[in-house]
């Protein structure tokens, strides 16, 4: 197995998409230390990120660790007891006339996702927190972020647990219902780490299946 510093480098090195004619703007990001207790999945690099070379850097990065915090990580745990990633690992950059960000196509995920599993491999999660929709549909069975927010799931001996996304574009919090479902995912997270953080690596956890492909049965 390469080590987490080659693979980042091999990381780096990516041009897929960029040969397959998408409008990204590489070079893929990656960052962090392995193993991880937590894995921290989200949809792909903001423009923020492409600015300073790493993941999780922009306002919706921001409002996220907070929450991280809020749920009894400290500001040091990013990249060292949770290792953060995203489906896809270029700025996939903005839609035609807008602000917003374009969502990575089911190819550009198809791309990037062996880059993902070896990172799964490397880090070893026993938590994987999911950010937003995309990340969620990707791991988990179909369902509404209503029916999965706040709630944690079991699957492959490893605990999932769905926040939906922070980002300013979305609507999804606006409504107080949703914002109580968040504060019960934050204490989701807050219980995890309790349970998991300086306990020893699960015995053949490297072993351990990935999950599928969304798709997949």
């Amino acid at each position: 197995m390469i080590s987490l510093e080659l693979l980042h480098d091999e990381i780096r090195a990516c041009r897929r998409c960029e040969v397959d004619g998408f409008p990204i703007a590489p070079p893929p990001l990656a960052w962090g230390q392995a193993p991880a207790p937590f894995l921290l999945v989200g949809q792909a690099p903001g423009l923020s990120d492409l600015r300073g070379e790493r993941m999780y850097l922009g306002p919706a990065a921001r409002k996220l660790i907070g929450w991280l915090c809020e749920a009894g990580f400290a500001p040091d745990d990013i990249g060292t007891i949770v290792y953060m990633t995203a489906l896809t690992k270029c700025f996939p950059g903005r839609l035609p006339g807008k602000s917003t960000d374009r969502a990575p196509s089911p190819k550009e995920r198809a791309n990037c996702r062996p880059w993902l599993d070896a990172q799964w491999r490397l880090v070893k999660p026993r938590v994987v927190i999911l950010f937003g929709k995309m990340s969620v549909d990707t791991f988990l069975p179909k369902m509404s972020l209503e029916q999965a927010v706040g709630h944690t799931f079991d699957l492959y001996g490893i605990t999932y647990i769905p926040l939906p996304h922070s980002s300013g574009a979305s609507t999804w919090l606006n409504d107080p219902a949703h914002r109580a479902l968040l504060a019960e995912a934050i204490e989701r997270i807050r219980e995890q780490r309790a349970r998991v953080v300086g306990a020893a690596p699960t015995p053949g956890a490297s072993r351990r299946p990935l999950p599928p492909q969304a798709g997949e049965g």
